[in-house]
């Protein structure tokens, strides 16, 4: 079955152009190596076992925190790759002569897999430790840009990317908070320090009419 065809508008297209054509050679490797590091989402794994410890200052939250960071991501780059079927855009390249892609693609353009991995963990930890919410969403929206840069994405496609893995994080905080007020301690330790998920005590906290303990 064949997707649904989905053309860049002219503000995609001049946006593109603008990136491309304004790149600084001398800063290539950075965009480069962000979206290298950014691939399947494993760095946002790797700052979750960082993000994890500096909240709960246990191994097994920790733990806990990547497990639920790649199960995130991982779903977040499972999404973007159903929509790459069912909307069916042509990368940059194939169209703009300028574009010269830095890297090497297979799929189709939208949306940008890298974006919905990095704004998935970029909320999901955001949530858990507000105070490195800045430092996170400008990686990931570093790591956004790099994709137009690169010359492989329009800039919608970042931005559909983004909207994905906000969504897939969404999802997780909820879960999260499930955890937490059905009082499993791992929830509980990742969700109630740094202002994060605050709601009140858990069911654990509580004594026998709700009085706070």
């Amino acid at each position: 079955m064949a997707g649904i065809a989905l053309a860049p508008t002219s503000l995609d297209r001049h946006a593109f152009d603008w990136v491309v054509t304004h790149r600084v050679h001398a800063l290539n490797w950075l965009f480069e190596g962000l979206s290298w590091v950014a691939k399947l989402g494993i760095i946002w794994v790797a700052l979750a076992l960082v993000v994890g410890f500096a909240v709960t200052r246990t191994v097994r939250s920790t733990v806990l925190l990547a497990l639920i960071t790649f199960a995130t991501v991982w779903a977040a780059d499972s999404v973007s790759f159903g929509l790459k079927h069912l909307f069916v855009r042509e990368r940059p390249f194939f169209h703009d002569p300028k574009a010269h892609p830095l890297l090497t693609v297979h799929s189709t353009s939208f949306p940008a897999g890298h974006a919905a991995t990095s704004f998935a963990g970029a909320v999901l930890l955001s949530y858990i430790l507000p105070r490195a919410t800045l430092l996170l969403m400008l990686l990931a929206t570093a790591v956004g840009y790099s994709r137009v840069y690169v010359g492989v994405h329009y800039p919608t496609d970042v931005l559909g990317g983004a909207l994905v893995g906000a969504v897939c994080a969404a999802v997780a905080i909820v879960l999260l908070n499930l955890a937490r007020e059905r009082g499993l301690r791992s929830g509980a330790e990742l969700l109630s320090k740094h202002g994060a998920g605050r709601r009140g005590p858990t069911p654990s906290q509580r004594g026998p009419q709700g009085a706070h303990v």
